[in-house]
C-alpha cells in the first residue's frame, strides 16, 4: 500500500499497542515533546481512543488547535462512522488547565503531560493558565526573601486579592476584608460531555456554548475560598456519567438463595470424600421431613457436620 509523500516528509509511524491506544511518532529529535491524548466522551467504550504522541518543534510552538486537529484526523480514520469535529474540541491538561484553541502548546504543556479532549469553548477572559514545567527540568533557583514571603502568603493577586476557586465563581476577593463578600457558586463539578455543558448539581440547566454555560446561576451561597482541594474532581466527562448511571442490583443485600448454599455444601463434602449419591439421598429425605424447606435442610446439615467435627469417632 502506497504511503503519501507528505507523510514520508514528516516520518510518521503509527504503532498499535494493547487496548484502544496508539503510539504515534511525528518527527523526532531531542527537542520533541512526548504527550498522551485521551478521548473518552463517547458513550460506547469502543469509541474511546488514547494516542501517545511525539510532537516536533512545529507543533510545540504552534496553537493547541493543530494538535486537536491531528488527533481528530487520526480518530476519524479509525471511526469514520462517528467522526469528531476538531472545531468544537479543546485540550484539558490533567492537573492543569483548559487550553484555548490559540494557546501555544509549549507555554502550557510539558513533555510527559496527559491531556483529555473535551467539547465546548474555553472562557477567553479568564486568567492565563500557568506554564507547565517538565519533570526533568532543572530546579528553579531559590527565591529571594521577599519573593519567598509572598509565596508563603498564599500567592495573592494584584492589590492583595485572591481568586475564589469555588465552582462557577472565579471572582477575586480580599481574605482579610470584614465582612466577607457573599459567594454564589455551584455545589458540584461541571460536566463536559460532547458539546453539552452543565453543572452536575443543576442537571436541569444545560448549555451548548461557553458563554451561556457561565451564565448558569449558582445554587449555593457562602464565602469565597482559595482552596479547591475539598471539592473532589474539577470536572466530569462521559466516563463519569457512565459510572453514575451503572445499574445497581436491588437484591444486593438480600439473603443468599438456600439452594446455592446446598450446592456449595455438596461440592465441599464431595471434595473431602463424601459420596454424591449418598448426599442427594440424605438431603432429599430431610427435605421431605421439613416440608421442602431447603434453608432448614442446609441448617440441619451444617449442625450435624459441625457435631461430627467436634466429636470425631
Amino acid at each position: 500500500k502506497k504511503v503519501p509523500v507528505a507523510l514520508l516528509r514528516h516520518r510518521i509511524c503509527v504503532v498499535p499497542v494493547r487496548g484502544p491506544s496508539v503510539s504515534v511518532c511525528w518527527g523526532g529529535g531531542s527537542s520533541a515533546m512526548k504527550i498522551t491524548l485521551r478521548y473518552e466522551e463517547a458513550d460506547e467504550k469502543e469509541l474511546h481512543m488514547t494516542l501517545r504522541l511525539t510532537l516536533p518543534k512545529k507543533y510545540q510552538t504552534g496553537p493547541s488547535k493543530d494538535v486537536v486537529k491531528l488527533f481528530a484526523d487520526h480518530y476519524n480514520k479509525k471511526h469514520a462512522e462517528h467522526p469528531l469535529d476538531a472545531a468544537v474540541l479543546h485540550l484539558k491538561v490533567v492537573g492543569g488547565n483548559h487550553l484555548e484553541l490559540g494557546a501555544k502548546m509549549e507555554d502550557f504543556v510539558a513533555s510527559g503531560d496527559e491531556c483529555y479532549l473535551l467539547g465546548g469553548e474555553v472562557l477567553t477572559d479568564s486568567e492565563a493558565p500557568a506554564k507547565r514545567v517538565p519533570a526533568s527540568a532543572p530546579a528553579p533557583p531559590a527565591p529571594a526573601p521577599v519573593a519567598a514571603a509572598a509565596a508563603a502568603g498564599g500567592a495573592k493577586a494584584e492589590k492583595g486579592k485572591l481568586r475564589c476557586k469555588r465552582f462557577g465563581c472565579n471572582k477575586h476577593f480580599d481574605p482579610d476584608a470584614e465582612p466577607q463578600e457573599e459567594c454564589v457558586h455551584h455545589k458540584a463539578a461541571p460536566v463536559f460531555h460532547e458539546t453539552a455543558k452543565w453543572w452536575s448539581c443543576c442537571t436541569e440547566k444545560k448549555a451548548y456554548d461557553w458563554e451561556q454555560f457561565m451564565k448558569i446561576p449558582g445554587c449555593q451561597k457562602g464565602t469565597h475560598s482559595e482552596n479547591a482541594d475539598d471539592q473532589g474532581k474539577r470536572y466530569l466527562g462521559g466516563s463519569d456519567l457512565r459510572g453514575d448511571c451503572a445499574p445497581v442490583r436491588l437484591d444486593a443485600d438480600a439473603p443468599r438463595d438456600p439452594r446455592h448454599k446446598l450446592g456449595d455444601m455438596r461440592r465441599g463434602l464431595i471434595a473431602i470424600g463424601v459420596d454424591g449419591d449418598l448426599f442427594d439421598k440424605v438431603w432429599g429425605k430431610l427435605a421431605a421431613e421439613s416440608g421442602g424447606d431447603i434453608d432448614k435442610v442446609v441448617t440441619t446439615f451444617a449442625t450435624r457436620f459441625g457435631a461430627l467435627l467436634d466429636n470425631p469417632q
